[in-house]
């Protein structure tokens, strides 16, 4: 029977979760609450849209999450001045104040999984990642 990468990439994926559950833990903030964090990192005031669309989750999902951030006052929402419709997510200080922590977790878990990895090595895994992202999501479009 044929090994299907497919499992491979679901055990990375649960210790990826765990890892940074674990690591996260003592500052409240969850697995599914790191990545809107680090999406508002990198641009400050993106719409619940954005990160839906970013993070390849549903609305009610991101709602969730980002009713949690806000109970949590690590983040704050501000309804966009052109279109009412539509809300925007600024992180507050104490929000920003988890970068470093965040970003150091991230770095360190990158670590482990790039051990025992030449550079050129670790650039092929990126690669390859990368590659079966764009193919299923491809397949997805065409769906």
């Amino acid at each position: 029977m044929k090994e299907r990468n497919g499992r491979w990439i679901s055990i990375l994926y649960r210790r990826n979760q765990m890892y940074i559950m674990q690591a996260l833990r003592k500052y409240g903030i969850s697995s599914s609450e790191y990545p809107v964090l680090l999406m508002l990192y990198r641009g400050d005031g993106l719409t619940q849209e954005d990160i839906v669309s970013y993070l390849c989750l549903d609305k009610s999902a991101v709602a969730r999450i980002v009713q949690s951030l806000e109970k949590k006052e690590l983040i704050e929402k501000k309804k966009d001045e052109k279109d009412q419709r539509c809300n925007r997510v600024f992180l507050t200080s104490r929000g920003r104040k988890m970068e470093p922590i965040i970003e150091d977790v991230l770095n360190q878990w990158n670590d482990i999984l790039m051990s025992h990895m030449t550079q050129e090595e670790e650039e092929e895994a990126g690669r390859l990642l990368k590659q079966m992202v764009a193919n299923v999501s491809s397949k997805r479009n065409e769906e």
